[in-house]
């Protein structure tokens, strides 16, 4: 069947209870797949170079041209290049790209199957451009340095601009660029930079930025210390699946960054181009990580197979993509790799960090040591051991196999049970020899769910500098202290910064009475929609960068149920005060502030004050319509901030808003639709959740339609879902020609709501 790329062929599988995958993927199984292309070359072309660049094809892929065998490659997450001059001929030209993603278990979240990043055909002479690398040598006065490689002695030339406007020139080598912006994520200033010979030319965007790290400042841009208010990513864009879009990758850093986060770790893989492009422009910091694990497996089918053979291929992909990007500011080449609690371990760690040292050496290099998890290696447990020799075959369905918890997943499920325990685990003897091999291989030390390190390691190790590479909400208040605190100290990244695919139902507050299988993480601080939560405005606050309070409110219409609760989020609160036909149901209330205390009033009347402890106080009073109020209060009880809730009006509409109203006629533009029951004044409806449909006519199609819920058997490739919290979001995909398109969105009890999308 015909399909535009990019293309997630998982997410058209079939969910299946009993595939291999399990609640890594959300049920979703792989499978084989074959795409083919058909394209023609003029004669002129022959003799010259020809090749394909893939930026992502999960996994295990071989390209064959005009039927002849191309190249191969393995690692779904890196970018690659195929070259198919020997096997093309003037006029139609066959490729074929062969993907097996057949064998599962091979990843611990979402993957996606297929071509889900882009790809591009290349056209270039023979003696062409193969590499440039550019680099800021000092920043007063600016002077970077540009290398480039070419296929044969050439005579090269380089030029910056800023924007228009030509501030320097000349060979390869230093050049000086007078009076110089800087790039910071406050400025993201970018420089255009065009490197030409008789044969080729390349442009790049590039932002000249001093990045420096020590014990005495900490992480300095351009001389200014940065503390990194950082969250975890996957690579999935929800309802799209693992497609990526520029748009798609634009609105999710744009929210992240309007919500409070100035730097993202691309967990477990390496950024996609558009990622780094998209982080250069708004100016988010990125820590880009290579692997999730190495040599030792964490499910049956997955990279370790072949770490020995391919890691160099792969983390030389990684530094060459990120190279050029001012965005990153941090390699990491593993993720609570356990093996780091050996002595074979601690080896690798040091060859690692060395390897990416003689790529880039402008770049500290760390990895999420999980310290928990190095104890119990040490003490044997939760280690994957086969159970003979390895094959490259299926396993049996679900009941014949039952996977170990081993590694990560073991530790995932010691999490939910532990809870905030973990963090007191990680301290003391056992913890600090535990990363001992680890912290000697790398320039910063990256700490998953061990804060409870910081103290005693920066008196120990001074110099010593270390990140917080992956924690919980809830442990903010104690991990932002330390970081404002001590220099070694970098930053700190919340798991996860935004809900994803897979991994399901880790972290969500799981009410039973939804049906199905379990699909999200309902991990996020910004659920799949884009929508922030309550633990997202708990962050700002802890942050210092919202001044009012923040209410939030468990679900009054699940009052009487009591939810399996992950241990990665602290809350299930909504910040609503809409819920009709629960009137006298007592509901949770949740206030967060930089106060020392809360009043909370609810119709003008004074419910309760309370001490605010850890940035938190809860309330507990009868659910009835009207105005609630919490007021922050100081030492002295004056009121220093307030922020209220509404109740929703009886009438409720659809508030559909498009976030683009224009798209171009490229197949890639994309407009988000979030789909709310609200009242005339648009204050949301939680506790509506009924199937919403929508129609798509004209010159854009449906590229997904879905809702936050972490449960379900609801998929997204569908013109109907269920909303959840009164809440879904539909994405519409530009077409390849112009003309305009009308979208109707309809649910029972509502007036239908129609809007008009031009592309041009």
């Amino acid at each position: 069947m015909p399909v535009d790329l990019p293309h997630d062929a998982m997410l058209l599988e079939k969910r299946d209870g009993g595939c291999g995958n399990g609640v890594n993927s959300g049920y979703f199984p792989g499978g084989k797949y074959t795409y083919e292309k058909t394209f023609a070359l003029d004669a002129a072309m022959l003799g010259k170079s020809v090749a394909l660049h893939f930026e992502g094809v999960y996994q295990n892929c071989k390209i064959y041209a005009n039927g002849k065998f191309a190249g191969s490659h393995r690692y779904g997450f890196t970018a690659f290049e195929v070259d198919i001059s020997d096997f093309v001929q003037s006029g139609k030209n066959t490729v074929q790209v062969e993907v097996d993603n057949s064998l599962e278990p091979n990843c611990r979240w979402y993957s996606g199957s297929g071509i889900y990043r882009p790809v591009r055909l290349i056209l270039r002479e023979q003696n062409h451009i193969s590499r440039i690398h550019l680099e800021t040598v000092q920043i007063y006065p600016a002077k970077i340095r540009v290398d480039v490689r070419t296929t044969q002695e050439s005579s090269v030339t380089v030029a910056v601009y800023e924007e228009k406007r030509l501030v320097a020139s000349g060979k390869p080598g230093v050049l000086e660029v007078p009076a110089a912006k800087l790039w910071s994520g406050e400025n993201p200033f970018l420089y255009t930079v065009l490197v030409k010979t008789d044969t080729d030319q390349r442009v790049i965007p590039f932002g000249i930025r001093k990045l420096e790290w020590n014990a005495e400042k900490g992480l300095t841009v351009n001389g200014q210390r940065v503390l990194l208010r950082g969250g975890c990513i996957h690579h999935d864009h929800g309802v799209l699946g693992a497609c990526e879009f520029p748009d798609a990758e634009e609105r999710r850093i744009r929210i992240l960054k309007e919500n409070g986060f100035n730097a993202v770790r691309i967990a477990h893989n390496p950024a996609s181009q558009i990622t780094l492009d998209v982080c250069d422009k708004l100016g988010m910091y990125v820590l880009n990580e290579t692997f999730d694990g190495w040599y030792v497996p964490k499910t049956y089918h997955d990279y370790a197979r072949w770490f020995t053979e391919d890691w160099k291929q792969d983390i030389t992909a990684m530094v060459e993509s990120a190279r050029n990007h001012p965005c990153v500011i941090l390699y990491s080449h593993g993720n609570e790799v356990s093996e780091t609690a050996t002595k074979r371990g601690a080896q690798v760690c040091r060859e690692l960090t060395d390897f990416i040292h003689g790529l880039d050496p402008t770049r500290p290099v760390t990895a999420g040591v999980n310290v928990l998890l190095n104890v119990y290696a040490n003490m044997g447990l939760g280690v994957y051991k086969d159970r003979g020799d390895y094959k490259a075959e299926p396993l049996p369905r679900k009941g014949g196999y039952k996977e170990k918890k081993t590694g990560s997943a073991f530790f995932n499920a010691m999490a939910q049970k532990l809870g905030p325990l973990m963090f007191f685990m990680s301290k003391g003897r056992k913890g600090d020899k535990a990363c001992l091999g680890a912290a000697a291989g790398l320039d910063v030390l990256g700490l998953n769910y061990a804060s409870s390190r910081y103290d005693e390691d920066v008196k120990k190790y001074p110099n010593r500098l270390m990140v917080g590479s992956e924690t919980m909400a809830a442990d903010l208040p104690y991990n932002w202290e330390r970081v404002k605190k001590y220099p070694q100290l970098l930053g700190d990244f919340v798991w996860s910064a935004w809900d994803y695919l897979g991994e399901a139902c880790i972290g969500d507050w799981t009410y039973h009475s939804y049906p199905g299988l379990p699909l999200l993480a309902g991990q996020g601080m910004i659920d799949i929609t884009g929508k922030p939560l309550a633990s997202m405005y708990f962050m700002q606050i802890v942050w210092g960068l919202r001044k009012k309070p923040f209410i939030g409110v468990r679900p009054v219409n699940h009052a009487k149920e009591a939810p399996s609760t992950g241990a990665w989020q602290f809350t299930n609160a909504i910040d609503s005060w809409s819920w009709a036909g629960y009137e006298g149901i007592k509901a949770t209330v949740e206030v967060y502030a930089d106060a020392a205390s809360v009043r909370l009033l609810l119709n003008g009347k004074e419910m309760d004050v309370k001490a605010v402890k850890k940035y938190k106080a809860i309330f507990k009073l009868p659910y009835q319509p009207g105005t609630l109020t919490a007021e922050a209060l100081d030492e002295q009880g004056h009121v220093v901030s307030s922020h209220s809730l509404t109740t929703a009006g009886d009438e409720t509409v659809l508030t559909v808003t498009p976030e683009k109203n224009v798209l171009r006629a490229n197949n890639q533009d994309l407009c988000y639709l979030p789909i709310e029951f609200t009242d005339r004044k648009g204050h949301l409806k939680p506790s509506i959740e009924q199937r919403v449909e929508i129609t798509v006519d004209g010159a854009v199609a449906l590229a997904g339609f879905g809702s936050a819920l972490c449960k379900t058997d609801e998929v997204f490739d569908k013109p109907f879902h269920n909303s959840y919290r009164g809440r879904c979001l539909a994405v519409l995909r530009a077409g390849n020609t112009p003309g305009e398109a009308t979208i109707t969105v309809k649910s029972k009890g509502c007036a239908p709501v129609t809007m008009k999308v031009e592309v041009e």
